[in-house]
């Protein structure tokens, strides 16, 4: 699957695992290599439209497929963000989160504005951020996370 800037999401260090075959091509996991070659404008692109718009085609038994392979590291930032995603997501549906978004060194020490953020609007992302997220280290305005 090709994504923004013709990055393949199916492709990639992952491809090939033990496992594989049984996983959806759509898998969260599948996006990483595209996600290590992106700017974070893109990333968040990623994962919030496309992985978004598979989420929101998807039945409740497939999306629990989608999340429960943790993801391989991007970056310390990405891999909070990733948690943090699949765990408000999934509180959203009524389902269980995966394990591996509770893991220790997928929450950061300092806390990041995800899309970056002026300042003027810091109340706002602050105020309006989901407690997934913030408890992440992640603030990001709620209408951010909309898919369209």
């Amino acid at each position: 699957m090709v994504g923004p800037g013709g990055a393949d999401v199916t492709a990639g260090d992952d491809a090939g695992s033990p496992g594989d075959d049984d996983q959806p091509p759509n898998a969260l996991w599948r996006y990483v290599p595209a996600l290590r070659t992106e700017d974070d404008e893109w990333r968040l692109r990623l994962v919030l439209h496309d992985f978004g718009q598979v989420w929101e085609d998807t039945t409740v038994e497939q999306r629990r497929a989608l999340v429960c392979r943790a993801p391989d590291s991007v970056d310390e930032r990405w891999d909070a963000f990733l948690a943090a995603y699949v765990e408000h997501r999934c509180i959203e549906d009524g389902i269980e989160p995966p394990a591996w978004t509770l893991q220790r060194e997928r929450h950061l020490r300092a806390f990041w504005y995800a899309g970056g953020c002026h300042d003027y609007d810091r109340v706002r992302t602050i105020v309006t951020t989901p407690i997934t997220f913030e408890a992440h280290g992640i603030w990001i305005p709620r209408e951010e996370l909309t898919v369209v």
